[in-house]
């Protein structure tokens, strides 16, 4: 049995997401294909565009066997964070064989070599980001500087100024450190950049996607980049279940920001990020002006929104260090599946060292306080993204697994 698994966040679920599972398929011959997502939270630090549940079951409809969802407190964090907790939880399921990923460069020869290097040269790459960091440029500007001062060409720098080869490099490099059986493999990313805010026919980047599902009647101009079994799911829910944009939440946002007088305590919160918050920010205004208006050189788009969403959600630093230092796994849990990978799912419930939990609730696996802690927080925040469709769609979403 022959298993891959693909970390995505499928946000929205587009043609290109098909391709990767289809040749994910086609050339590794996979009997299985895993796909860890993201749940009601994205790694850029905003709300998903559409719920977790329709997210999965249009995975497994086009191709996924399995779906799990990658906890928050790794799917919203930095992308070496994201990496190295995705891929430990698809260690510790002690099924998968196989990383499949997208890449811009389509080489998967070279992100190792790349990956390789700077694994053994980890510590050293820290404390040159850090070294560039304390000049006031971005993490991204820092880490490519860093890349450089150890010795890599201007090339391989400039290679990982595109966001998938730089998550493939992220994975490759958690593989090495974990010393980790599972294989990495990559599938050149098709036609449109991923930055790209034009729609591009039938392959088009999941920003632009997004972008468009915000305008009002956006939906019909989509459709062309979404796999047509979904058109009537898209037609249905459009207006109804979806889309849940990031200023949805300015309100609750913006109360946040006005009951508290630092934020350091909320994790990846600076001491420079919580200034510019307290002075900055202004009650009322949008959650992307909010960011807008706080954003410089030093603090990224991405860097701010994550450090706001994790205000917002309650995400506290010391709750995320007591986790890195327990060194323990954390939790999964699956939400959805076809029926004809029952067996794999067996085998998943016979081989993992993760606790399960289902609904954001421990299960049959016990857990630690720290654990426990983590897990309610989540609770909390998938409360928080059912309580925005409320508000503005008048739904609710069942609590049950997707069966197909």
């Amino acid at each position: 049995m022959k298993t891959a698994a693909i970390i995505c966040e499928y946000n929205p679920f587009h043609n290109g997401h098909l391709y990767h599972i289809e040749e994910t398929k086609r050339i590794l011959g996979a009997d299985y294909i895993i796909a860890l997502m993201s749940g009601n939270y994205v790694q850029r630090g905003a709300p998903a565009v559409i719920e977790k549940k329709t997210r999965a079951r249009m995975a497994l409809m086009n191709g996924a066997d399995l779906a799990l969802e990658l906890p928050l407190w790794f799917s919203s964090g930095s992308a070496p964070y994201f990496a190295d907790g995705s891929v430990a939880l698809l260690e510790g399921l002690g099924v998968v064989d196989i990383l499949s990923f997208g890449s811009e460069c389509g080489s998967l020869s070279l992100l190792i070599s790349l990956g390789s290097l700077l694994a053994d040269r980890e510590e050293d790459l820290t404390e040159q980001i850090k070294k560039f960091l304390k000049t006031g440029i971005s993490y991204p500007k820092a880490r490519e500087k860093a890349i450089l001062s150890l010795g890599c060409s201007k090339s391989d720098a400039d290679i990982l100024r595109e966001p998938n080869n730089l998550l493939g490099l992220e994975y490759i490099m958690a593989l090495k450190r974990r010393n980790s059986s599972i294989r990495p493999f990559c599938i050149p990313r098709k036609q449109s950049s991923h930055r790209s805010l034009d729609l591009t026919g039938s392959i088009s980047s999941a920003s632009a996607i997004r972008s468009q599902l915000a305008v009002f009647d956006g939906l019909n101009k989509c459709l062309e980049s979404m796999p047509e079994n979904l058109h009537p799911i898209l037609r249905e829910d459009y207006r109804r279940r979806f889309p849940i944009l990031l200023d949805d939440f300015s309100n609750l946002l913006s109360y946040k920001l006005c009951m508290e007088d630092s934020f350091e305590d909320y994790w990846d919160v600076s001491k420079d990020l919580s200034d510019r918050l307290i002075s900055m920010t202004v009650p009322g205004q949008p959650f992307s002006c909010q960011i807008e208006a706080v954003k410089n050189k030093s603090l990224t788009w991405s860097r701010i929104s994550r450090g706001l969403l994790h205000i917002l959600l309650g995400m506290k630093q010391e709750i995320k260090d007591s986790y890195t230092r327990s060194e323990q796994p954390l939790y999964f849990q699956i939400l959805g599946f076809k029926k004809e990978a029952s067996s794999l799912i067996r085998e998943i419930k016979k081989k993992k060292n993760w606790p399960m939990v289902r609904h954001l609730r421990p299960l049959h696996d016990p857990l630690t306080k720290v654990q426990e802690q983590m897990l309610q927080t989540e609770r909390k925040a998938d409360a928080l993204y059912q309580m925005m469709l409320r508000a503005k769609f008048k739904t609710q979403v069942k609590e049950e697994q997707i069966i197909i």
